[in-house]
């Protein structure tokens, strides 16, 4: 993520997800929010305010107890 960068942290990590999503890159399950903020070098907290931000595009949804999915029809064949 780019600190200099016109957006928040929060808001590139959730359009990269949302890129990574559309690509079919992630297709089902997300990873872990702590193996998230570990992967992209930012805290806990900005992954769980970026997953806020990709539940209110409709992207993704979570359950409690089972993880964060892709919503069907959203990812690529």
């Amino acid at each position: 993520m780019d600190p200099l960068g016109p957006d928040f942290a929060y808001v590139q990590v959730a359009n990269h997800i949302a890129a990574r999503i559309e690509t079919g890159e992630i297709s089902h399950k997300l990873p872990a929010e702590r193996a998230l903020a570990e992967e992209y070098g930012v805290a806990y907290q900005t992954v769980r305010h970026a997953m806020q931000v990709l539940r209110e595009r409709g992207l993704i949804v979570t359950r409690q107890g089972r993880g964060t999915f892709v919503l069907r029809g959203r990812a690529s064949s």
